[in-house]
Parts: structure tokens; C-alpha cells; sequence
């Protein structure tokens, strides 16, 4: 496009010389007309050879994929801590997780280990893909279940963690994906994309890491892409599998990690959709031993809560040591039921949960009697969203999904229930259309796992939110259109009052289908790719500008020192808020950004771009005028004094015309309005607010720049449940 460019400018030079020059007398100068071509293909070249040259100081891939490396191990960091239910005052309440290494075809030392050694088995393995799955329950003391909730996705940052943070300059970097989110198409391209929009790298530097090879997908929960539990050959779990094997580099297979349920990868593997060289590991369940130990460090470390919670532990301690004929049923099923970290959580949460006067509100012997009964899992799925909001406004420091130091904003139980209820189903509606396959909105398949605030706008309907936008849109533009139509009538500039009529009308009714939100980082002039963009904009339209203002300036009048002068004026107005737009908005590389600042950050950008581009166009607008309109090349300060008034309506017009439009942010922010506008007794005006609160307690957790409710289960069982359970 750049090459396509610069031969058009130099045609368009050499089109204007052999129209001018016959026609150049009087005052003309022939020398003038004949110094602009060469002047064009000079400036043309001066612009590639300062290309060439901030090419030539880009970062290395090596660099890029080591500061990547720090962004991962970072954001992910938390994650980690958040899901192994280490709070703040159980430090090493941790739950350890145990690995088997079931059949494979790739060359491995060892067959078994924990998470503090996974990433050390995994370097070993040639190639390097490895699929994660669960154990499932064996049914001994009750029914055979499957291996949600067995910690894939711990194992998963356990094995991102030790490879980002021990890593050689060649080594790749693990990044986790969530396969929901799969666009379709390459994994390369499902790559830069992720690197661009969630790490914050740039275009070119995101291609530059992932055509080295420096990049690790792990993508996390292939189950989670279909309905089914028995996804067949058509499904979009076995369109990435394909995908997958077709990820290579000169017909060597490139290094990937999927977590996946059993039950769905053994369906995949039956219809023959994966390969052969992969290492299957299982995250085995956690047995009486590890969850005794785990409860003992967590929340029963002083005499008095060892006490409280002594008979689950005394049944753990059982079941550990005793044969299995000689458990108790009750403390075999309590071990059984107990036998996975999300349930472990749960336990520790609901149990913990206190009263305004801080005594705790249920017995931990309950356990027992709830397990025997075959109710203890689902009893506490009812009881965690009141524990997590409880956890919080007592300042508890049970809560071991506190993020943060400060105490989360407070919730009302029954509100949050119905609130996150109501996103749980729009989630699950997005997995089931009625064929069996995704709901898809404008082309795209709507993610059944993640919320992003951009991007949950279908929930208010379809059609009713796009409208809503336009004629939000409409109303925005209306008082400063009225108000430049009123500067521009007097003038007798009525061709030019319908063509900017015309403009408004355009931006206010055309709008994104999936409008994406801009960012605007101060710091980033500070910065060689914030300043390096602001030169070269500056530069470019400074010269496209000037040319076209003089052309046509000489067209008019002839060549007139003042014609230079105000076609410099205009290129300056409008190259250098151009180039501080365009520096203030590239994207700020390896910079994680939580999900509830996208809109925020959309709306920054529209406020000062729009009042930039409001300027640049009032003094371009002005020399327009004074040029074109009164066809005076001389024109004297009164002339420009005249028309002052219209020039600035016109500029807050062109700024709100930048606001509305998609190019300079607010379009995803305007967006986001309209959509809570439709969900406004569902939904808090402060959605992002309350999501964010929501993870700080536990009930989310956070994959890239999305929510995801803290496990599956939970989402499918608000989902069916709109109202919260009756207290008890």
C-alpha cells in the first residue's frame, strides 16, 4: 500500500507539471511549476530511506519474546495464587497436585510428578506437545464422575510460570489462550492478534516473536468449545485440533499445550482428529492426605480452629490411612466428594462464612452428614456466591481470593446471585443455538466463557443496541451541527453547509459491527516508538497537505507566496495533531491491562482525540475559507477575523464528528452505553466495577482481557438458577 502510494504521489506530480506548465505566465514562474516533481519523488524517497532507518532500530525477537516473558509471568502470576486458594493469611495453604504421565509416542524420562516439576518434565519431552487432562472419580463410595474441577488449568500456569521464569534467549514463550476464543482460522494468526490485543504488542513486533518461533500457545479448555460431551469430527474442538497439526515449521511439528477434559479428548481421539506425538498427562485427584493437609495449613492453623474443624479432618485422616473396607462410608464420601481443588475452595469458603458478629455461621461436622446425603456439592455451590460476598465485608481473612490488600467494594448476596446469573446464561445460550453449535451475531461465534465489556452488547439485543448507538450518535452531533449551521448560513457557504451535513450523517449512521476500543498512553512520546510515530506522521501529512493546498491554491491564483504560506499553515494543522494522535495511540508493547479498564481507555481516547483533530480542522477549515471562499490570495487578519465564529463551530463539529467516528475512539464506548441502557434493571450501570469486584472475591477470574467465572460448574449452575436459594 505504502509503495501504491508514493507511485500514485509521483504520477499526480508529473500530471500537474504537463497540465500548469503551459499555462504558467504573467507572475507564474515555469521554474516553480517544473521544481515541484522533483521535489515530490525527493520527498517520496526521504520518506522510505526514514522508514528503513526506524526499521533498522527495532527490537530483536529475542528482546521482544524477554520482555513478553515478563508481562506473562506477571499477569499470570495471579492467576496462579488466585486458583490454588492460597489466601493472604495461609500463605502456604497450598494444594499440591500430582501428575501422571499416561500412553505416548514422544520420548519423556520420567511418568509422574507435582506442580513445583512440571515444567521440568515438559522440557524433556521431544516434540514438545502435551495435552492436560483430569482424573475421573473411580465411583468407589458413589457415583463415577468425571475430572472437572481437578486443576488443568492450575497444572497449565504451573508449566507457564516455571517456563517464562527459567528460560534461555531461544526458548519460547508460554502465552494461554482459551480456546472459545478461537476466531477460526491459523494458529499464527490466532497468535498475533491475541499478542497485539491482550500483551499490547505491536503488529509488527507480535509477527516478528511469533515468525521466530519464541511463542508457546497453551491453550486452555478445549472442552469448553463445544456442548457436547462427545464432540464429533465437525465439531469446533476438532477444527482446532486440525489446526493444531498443522502448526509446524519445515515439516517439524511447533510446540503446543491443551488442557482438555477426558471424556471430550478421548471422543476426539476416537475420531482419529489429533496426532500421534503427544504426551497425555493427567492431574490426578487429590487424595485424603493432600486435602488433610491442605485444610490444616488453610483454615485450621490455631487451637481454636483446629478444634472447629477437627472431625473433617479426623475423617481425612482416616480415609488416608485406613484400607478401603475399613472407612466409614460417610468419611470415604466426604474424601471423595473433597478430592478436588475447586472443591476444597468451595468447602473453605462456605465454611468460614460469618455473621455481622463474626461467629461463624455453619458446623464443618455438616460435611459429613451433607456428603453421606449425596448433597454436599451442590449445597455448596448455593452457599459460595453469600460466603465469597460475606468473606469480604467482614474483612475476613478467610477470604483467600482477596487480590488485593484493600477490601473489595461491597455487594449484595441475593444482587450479585441474579446479577451473574443473568451473564451466566447469556454465556450458556451462546453454546447451544438448538443444532448443537454456537450462536453467532454478525459473523462472528460469540465466546461461551469469556466476558468482555466490549462485547457483550448482543445481550441487550441485536438490532435495539445498534440503533440505540446511531441514534445516541445523532444526538451527540446535533447541537454542534446546529450550531456550525448557524456560523455558515450568513457566510453564504451553503454548498459547503450540505457537504458537512452530509458528513455528519455519514458518522452518526455508520457504526462497526464489532467495535474495538482504542488506548491512548501519554507516556508513550517518551518512548522511541511513541516519538518515532509522531515524526513520521507529522511528516507525511504535513506533505500530502502542503501539496494538495498548493496545487489547488495555484489552480485558483496562480503561485503566490501566500498560497505556500497558508497550504505550510494547513499541513502543520492538520500533520501535527495527526501525529500526536497517532503517538499517543499506538499501543503501549508488553503492558497487561485489566478487563475493566477497556472502555475507560476507549473513552479516553475519543476525549482527546477529538478535541486535537477539533483544532487541527477549525485552522485548516479557516485557511480553506480565506483561500477558496473570498478568492483572495491576499487575503488581510479582518478576512480571517471573519471567519472565526464559523471556523470554531465548525472545529467542535469535526472534534465531535472524530468522537463519533471508529478511527479515534468512543465507538466501542458509545456502544457499551446503548447496551446498558437495554440491560439497566438486569446490569449495574458500573458493570466493570462490579465484574472486577466480583474477581477480587473469588467468583472470576481473569484469561487475557476477559472474565470467566471461577470454574464452569459454577457458571452452568447460576445459569439455571436465576434466583438465589432461600438462606439457611
Amino acid at each position: 500500500m505504502a509503495a501504491a502510494f508514493s507511485v500514485a504521489l509521483c504520477l499526480l506530480g508529473l500530471l500537474w507539471t504537463l497540465h500548469a506548465l503551459p499555462g504558467a505566465k504573467g507572475d507564474s514562474d515555469p521554474a516553480g511549476v517544473l521544481a515541484l516533481l522533483p521535489s515530490l519523488v525527493s520527498m517520496v524517497l526521504g520518506g522510505w530511506g526514514t522508514w528503513a532507518g526506524f526499521r533498522s532500530l527495532q527490537k530483536t525477537a529475542e528482546a521482544i519474546a524477554e520482555d513478553l516473558a515478563t508481562s506473562v509471568a506477571r499477569t499470570e502470576g495471579a492467576q496462579y495464587r488466585q486458583l490454588l486458594g492460597s489466601g493472604q493469611a495461609a500463605a502456604d495453604g497450598r494444594i499440591d497436585l500430582a501428575f501422571t504421565a499416561g500412553s505416548t509416542t514422544v520420548s519423556g524420562s520420567r511418568a509422574e510428578g507435582t506442580l513445583e516439576g512440571i515444567s521440568d518434565y515438559y522440557r524433556e519431552l521431544r516434540p514438545g506437545r502435551m495435552v492436560i487432562t483430569g482424573t475421573p472419580s473411580d465411583g468407589r463410595y458413589g457415583p463415577a464422575g468425571g475430572d472437572a474441577g481437578t486443576g488443568k488449568t492450575v497444572l497449565a500456569l504451573a508449566l507457564i510460570l516455571g517456563l517464562a521464569t527459567e528460560r534461555s534467549s531461544r526458548d519460547p514463550v508460554p502465552v494461554r489462550l482459551t480456546a472459545a476464543s478461537w476466531p477460526g482460522g491459523r494458529i499464527r494468526d490466532w497468535l498475533r492478534t491475541h499478542l497485539t490485543e491482550v500483551h499490547r504488542l505491536s503488529r509488527g513486533n507480535a509477527a516478528r516473536v511469533v515468525e521466530a518461533d519464541l511463542v508457546l500457545p497453551v491453550i486452555d479448555g478445549l472442552d469448553e468449545m463445544d456442548q457436547s460431551t462427545a464432540p464429533g469430527y465437525t465439531s469446533r474442538a476438532a477444527a482446532l485440533l486440525r489446526e493444531i497439526n498443522r502448526f509446524e515449521r519445515a515439516g517439524r511439528h511447533c510446540p503446543v499445550v491443551v488442557t482438555c477434559r477426558l471424556t471430550q479428548y478421548q471422543a476426539l481421539v476416537e475420531r482419529e482428529v489429533e496426532s500421534g506425538s503427544v504426551a497425555h498427562i493427567a492431574v490426578a485427584r487429590v487424595d485424603a492426605a493432600r486435602a488433610h493437609h491442605y485444610l490444616s495449613q488453610r483454615v485450621a492453623s490455631m487451637e481454636r480452629s483446629r478444634a472447629r474443624w477437627q472431625p473433617v479432618l479426623s475423617a481425612l485422616e482416616g480415609a488416608a490411612a485406613g484400607s478401603p473396607g475399613a472407612v466409614p462410608p460417610e468419611h470415604a464420601l466426604l474424601a471423595e466428594t473433597l478430592d478436588t481443588p475447586w472443591r476444597l475452595t468451595l468447602a473453605t469458603t462456605v465454611f468460614q462464612e460469618r455473621d455481622p458478629e463474626g461467629e461463624y455461621l455453619r458446623d464443618p461436622a455438616d460435611l459429613l452428614v451433607l456428603a453421606d446425603s449425596g448433597r454436599l456439592y451442590e449445597d455448596l455451590l448455593d452457599r459460595y456466591i453469600s460466603a465469597a460476598v460475606t468473606a469480604a465485608h467482614r474483612g475476613s481473612d478467610d477470604a483467600s481470593h482477596r487480590s488485593g490488600a484493600d477490601t473489595p467494594a461491597q455487594l449484595d448476596a441475593d444482587t450479585t446471585w441474579r446479577r451473574l446469573a443473568f451473564l451466566a446464561r447469556h454465556l450458556d445460550d451462546n453454546s447451544d443455538s438448538g443444532d448443537g453449535s454456537h450462536r453467532r451475531v454478525a459473523r462472528r461465534v460469540l465466546s461461551s466463557t469469556d466476558l468482555l465489556l466490549h462485547e457483550l452488547w448482543p445481550l441487550g439485543g441485536q438490532h435495539r443496541t445498534r440503533w440505540t448507538e446511531r441514534l445516541l450518535a445523532m444526538a451527540a452531533l446535533f447541537p454542534v451541527a446546529t450550531l456550525a449551521a448557524l456560523a455558515l448560513i450568513p457566510s453564504g457557504q451553503t454548498k459547503a453547509l450540505l457537504v458537512f451535513l452530509l458528513v455528519l450523517l455519514v458518522a452518526a449512521l455508520y457504526r462497526p459491527t464489532w467495535p474495538k476500543p482504542r488506548r491512548i498512553d501519554v507516556g508513550r512520546l517518551r518512548t522511541p516508538a511513541g516519538r518515532r510515530a509522531l515524526i513520521v506522521t507529522t511528516t507525511a501529512v504535513f506533505s500530502i497537505v502542503f501539496v494538495i493546498i498548493s496545487s489547488m491554491g495555484m489552480y485558483a491564483g496562480g503561485p503566490h507566496r501566500n498560497v505556500f504560506v497558508i497550504a505550510a499553515g494547513a499541513g502543520l494543522a492538520t500533520g501535527v495533531p495527526a501525529g500526536l494522535a497517532r503517538g499517543l495511540m499506538m499501543k503501549q508493547e508488553n503492558v497487561g491491562i485489566s478487563p475493566r479498564h477497556t472502555i475507560r481507555m476507549d473513552l479516553t481516547a475519543a476525549l482527546v482525540f477529538g478535541p486535537v483533530a477539533g483544532v487541527g480542522a477549525s485552522f485548516l477549515f479557516s485557511l480553506m475559507l480565506v483561500l477558496f471562499a473570498t478568492g483572495d490570495t491576499d487575503a488581510s487578519f479582518l478576512d480571517y477575523a471573519l471567519f472565526l465564529f464559523a471556523t470554531t463551530m465548525v472545529g467542535l463539529t469535526a472534534g465531535a464528528i472524530i468522537f463519533i467516528l471508529p478511527v479515534g475512539g468512543g465507538a466501542a464506548s458509545l456502544r457499551y452505553l446503548a447496551f446498558l441502557l437495554h440491560t439497566r434493571r438486569r446490569l449495574p450501570w458500573r458493570l466493570g466495577h462490579f465484574l472486577d469486584t466480583c474477581y477480587e472475591l473469588g467468583i472470576l477470574r481473569v484469561s487475557g482481557m476477559a472474565w470467566q467465572f471461577r470454574h464452569r460448574e459454577l457458571q452452568n449452575h447460576l445459569a439455571a438458577r436465576p434466583t438465589p436459594p432461600s438462606p439457611s
